[in-house]
């Protein structure tokens, strides 16, 4: 309990200094132009970081370089659509930041394209380049493509502290992010798209379509977090069943996520060195698929900068989860009830993320009237970060999901169909 009691203190301690940090950057935020060029400033070696992946997204998917187009855009999204519980809180809009790939092949046969946008919206510390193994390669089916830093993440906005400024629910939290992703969409010009998030991204992208189904032809969920139920009794089971010093720890984590410490904060307090180091063991263990030295450093480069700039986009965590990673409003429930046409599951077959729960809304839908169509695939070769570990497999599955099919080059492994609405049978 001593040792315990200890660690929380510490931790604590480095959870009340990265909240002073924030507050005085939310201050700094209130003078205006100021902070504004300020963190601009900080962006600087997170854009070269991006620009640097950018170079390396030409070289997958297979297409020459003069038959598609790729560009970066700050879009504003203005504050009075956002759901703040007090006027006046920013003085400039906030800007989402996205990758966009357009195909300008004049060879491109029209009845091989998709015309509808794919958006896709990356997972929880991550940003719009971790999919440069994919943008590319899946302009050759969608004529056009963009990939957005979720706002507080990437090379958005970040305003850190900006969600103390939102009430404290799952419901307005969500608000924030489904109508930043609407006023994005109005300002580009996008009527109708498909919609593609992982992990994270996926749990927003489901709570967009509840309010906006009509602006969505077909939900693409890639590892989604917050799909199934938290069963309490085997979860107390398990802890239960573990060693003293390990129940203590899980108690310590659980605490301090609760109390709103993140990962990004924890390692912005640990020596830039350790921390860096950090990442560089986790790009190396995480994604094995990445054997040339200097795209691997550009990963970690990428990776680093992204958790040590502070931003609200992190504080979003404990509002969606709780400590278990389960959802406190989970979307087994909700993915049956939405007013889109189709939605499709993509899990790795070594993810942490259970495909359970994608077979689950599966058989909801079938038993529901008016549900959506519902797919699930499995991709062999691939865990969690299955836009990297096997990146033509996953364009394969999202192509085929989309209707291209026939496109898709024999090179390009198609996932295993796990269930379909329009299959009794696995396939």
């Amino acid at each position: 309990q001593a040792v315990s009691r200890q660690v929380t203190k510490q931790v604590s301690s480095s959870s009340s200094s990265i909240q002073s940090r924030y507050q005085q950057a939310c201050r700094v935020q209130m003078l205006g132009s100021f902070f504004w060029d300020n963190e601009k400033d900080l962006m600087a070696p997170l854009r070269q970081a991006e620009s640097k992946l950018m170079e390396y997204a030409k070289t997958f998917g297979d297409r020459s370089s003069n038959t598609f187009q790729m560009t970066t855009h700050d879009t504003p999204i203005p504050s009075e659509v956002l759901p703040f519980n007090k006027q006046n809180v920013l003085k400039e809009d906030l800007e989402i930041h996205s990758l966009c790939v357009t195909s300008k092949d004049e060879q491109d046969d029209p009845n091989k394209k998709h015309e509808t946008p794919l958006v896709i919206l990356h997972g929880y510390m991550n940003g719009a380049l971790y999919f440069y193994r994919n943008v590319v390669g899946l302009s050759n089916y969608f004529n056009t493509v963009y990939s957005l830093d979720t706002p507080g993440c990437g090379l958005s906005t970040r305003a850190p502290g900006l969600l103390s400024h939102v009430d404290n629910t799952v419901e307005a939290t969500e608000e924030f992010f489904v109508e930043s992703l609407e006023a994005w969409r109005k300002a580009r010009g996008v009527d109708k798209m498909v919609l593609a998030g992982h992990s994270m991204g996926g749990y927003i992208s489901v709570a967009y379509c509840e309010k906006y189904p009509e602006r969505v032809e077909h939900l693409v969920l890639l590892s989604p977090v917050g799909v199934p139920k938290q069963d309490v009794e085997r979860s107390k089971a398990y802890v239960n069943q573990m060693s003293w010093t390990r129940r203590s720890v899980i108690n310590t984590v659980r605490y301090l996520f609760d109390f709103g410490v993140t990962p990004a904060g924890f390692s912005r307090k640990l020596p830039s060195s350790r921390s860096r180091s950090m990442i560089e063991s986790y790009v190396q263990g995480r994604l094995p698929v990445i054997t040339d030295p200097q795209e691997q450093q550009t990963v970690t480069d990428y990776l680093y900068h992204l958790a040590m700039i502070p931003g609200f986009g992190e504080d979003m965590l404990s509002r969606f989860l709780n400590a278990t990673a389960h959802a406190r409003k989970p979307t087994v429930d909700r993915i049956p009830r939405l007013q889109v046409p189709k939605v499709s599951f993509l899990y790795g077959d070594r993810d942490w993320m259970d495909i359970q729960g994608g077979i689950e809304v599966h058989e909801q839908c079938l038993l529901s009237k008016g549900s959506p169509e519902v797919q699930v695939y499995q991709l062999q070769e691939a865990g969690h970060l299955l836009m990297v570990d096997n990146w033509r497999g996953m364009h394969a599955g999202v192509v085929a999901m989309c209707g291209g099919m026939s496109t898709l080059s024999p090179h390009y492994p198609m996932p295993l169909l796990v269930r379909s609405s329009s299959s009794s049978t696995m396939s």
